[in-house]
């Protein structure tokens, strides 16, 4: 009985080396395997049995070796930590490289910026204030009025254009979420039929918490695992994985006439995220490469006309960083334009509902005698129909004068005659009108912001403007960057723990291999040892 026992106790102890071999090369196999998690086998001693008295003490003899489990070496705390700092990164990193964009639409550091055409432009009016009736010099004004339509619309354009290519990121972003979702739920299927019955699925669980790091960079999640090893997943506080169902998200039209597309869940046609709160670090709110992506976009293009109406302006269009950079530079824009065009073609100020026409009584005269042309044109619409004004309306893009919707008026292009700054007809020398464009580039008149009462010229709005746009990319490439760092000591503690270590592998495979030895050995000397006692036991029964 002794001897079989022992024989059972070597097989125990011969299965259990088998086993942590089989985990040792499967380590080894995957070393270089992106988001593989060493696996260890943990043993344990199996039970003791009393075989008599020695004294005061028990007799005991063990029966073996017992795999415990095979494990995921990780940590789940640190996995927590991983994913709501990558969550955060995600975040700040979507608005970094917004603000980056922006910066270089501009272009202040280099090539030819705003800032200098303003300045050339400047220098152009004290140029026609001296030779207001030169064509030399109302050629080069026309020249700047150009190069300042040019850059406006260019600027406008170009931050559509990025608005557009975040709208498609932010498609393929929701697409993303739904495959990372429906992997998940499948991988719970997984994992919980082979673990049901008995088998090792530590493979689906690498596979399953590599799509949940992926997840949480691009939304805000937190997750449970329950007793059958499903992992229920919530998005944004609403459930995205649970009980084997995927809540998939769905795109509408963010606004009405809106070129772009906004996330609402499938199942209930509600908003994924709710973009009108305040977004900050104590709210724990600022989550989610995608939620970052939409307040960088916004839901629309915006315009000077945004910024009249302070609590649209504060709840609709200060949130999205591109929203709030085209309503103040459209405003920048439009001030300027509105200055020259109301002095070269003057017009009326009624009280509603009379509508504004030509003002025949103060309207200045070009060498041709030639009255009511304005400087800066709308695309597509004429400053006048007869006598009567064609007013400016927020419903209607082509009827603003807007960055985007200019041209220098082609009359005055091709006739510098036509450049209407002369007060009285024929009359010639007279800067008059000139001084007075002058006047105004240099008057406070444009809100620092909307709702504010300090108000700044041309040259000081610009400058605080371009100051804000940097210092919000400070602000928002400060947080990336300690984020960064913060993650990258949260994964270098997650990797010296996880990670599969070839070196250490081999010394364990060693000692696995030493005790399958043993273990093998031990059979060995007691299947001899039966084979005498039978062989022997088997003559003298002759």
């Amino acid at each position: 009985m002794s001897s079989i026992s022992s024989l059972s106790r070597a097989v125990s102890g011969l299965s259990a080396s088998q086993y942590a071999l089989q985990a040792t090369a499967h380590n080894l196999a995957n070393v270089n395997t992106p988001g593989y998690v060493r696996q260890q086998v943990l043993l344990k001693e199996s039970n003791y049995y009393k075989i008599g008295n020695n004294g005061s003490s028990n007799l005991m003899i063990g029966m073996g070796t017992d795999v415990q489990t095979i494990r995921q070496v990780r940590n789940m705390f640190l996995d927590g930590a991983f994913r709501e700092e990558s969550s955060r990164y995600g975040f700040y990193n979507s608005g970094a490289k917004a603000i980056e964009e922006i910066e270089t639409i501009f272009g202040e550091i280099e090539g030819e910026n705003m800032q200098g055409i303003l300045k050339q432009f400047n220098k152009s009016l004290d140029e026609l204030s001296k030779h207001p009736d030169g064509l030399e010099a109302r050629g080069t004004f026309i020249q700047t009025a150009v190069l300042f339509v040019n850059k406006a619309n260019l600027i406008m354009n170009q931050l559509e254009e990025y608005q557009t290519n975040l709208n498609t990121q932010i498609t393929d972003k929701v697409k993303e979420v739904n495959r990372l979702a429906k992997e998940v739920n499948m991988l719970n299927q997984k994992i919980s039929k082979y673990e049901i019955n008995g088998d090792n699925a530590n493979d689906f669980r690498d596979a399953r918490n590599n799509a949940l790091d992926q997840l949480s960079e691009i939304i805000d999640i937190t997750y449970s695992e329950d007793h059958e090893g499903n992992v229920n997943v919530l998005a944004e506080g609403f459930p995205l994985v649970s009980g084997g169902i995927v809540n998939k998200i769905k795109l509408e039209q963010a606004a009405p006439n809106s070129p772009f597309v906004s996330p609402v869940w499938e199942v209930t046609g509600n908003r994924v995220f709710n973009l009108k709160t305040e977004i900050s670090v104590d709210r724990q709110n600022d989550r989610g490469s995608l939620k970052g992506l939409l307040l960088s976009r916004g839901e629309r293009k915006a315009n000077y006309k945004d910024t009249e109406n302070v609590s649209n302006y504060e709840e609709n269009v200060k949130p999205s960083i591109i929203m709030r950079t085209q309503a103040k530079f459209d405003m920048l824009v439009h001030s300027i334009v509105k200055k020259v065009n109301d002095i070269v073609a003057p017009i009326t100020n009624p009280t509603p509902p009379a509508v504004p026409e030509k003002d025949k009584a103060n309207a200045p005269y070009g060498l041709d005698d030639s009255q009511h042309i304005e400087i800066f044109k709308r695309k597509n619409m004429s400053r006048y129909t007869g006598d009567t004004y064609n007013g400016e309306d927020a419903s209607d893009i082509n009827s603003l004068y807007s960055a985007g919707n200019l041209e220098i008026n082609p009359e005055v292009l091709n006739d510098y005659d036509k450049i209407c700054i002369t007060k009285i007809s024929g009359e010639v020398n007279n800067n008059e009108l000139v001084e007075k464009i002058k006047e105004e580039w240099e008057k406070a008149s444009i809100e620092e912001r909307p709702g504010s009462t300090s108000k700044l010229n041309i040259k000081n709005y610009y400058k605080g403007f371009v100051g804000d746009i940097g210092s919000m990319g400070e602000s928002n490439k400060t947080q990336m960057k300690s984020q960064e760092v913060l993650i990258n000591q949260i994964n270098n503690q997650r990797g010296m723990l996880m990670n599969v270590s070839s070196d250490e592998e081999l010394g364990n495979m060693m000692k696995y291999q030493h005790a399958y030895n043993a273990s093998a050995r031990v059979i060995t000397v007691v299947d001899q040892m039966l084979e005498q006692v039978i062989s022997r036991l088997g003559l003298v029964g002759r």
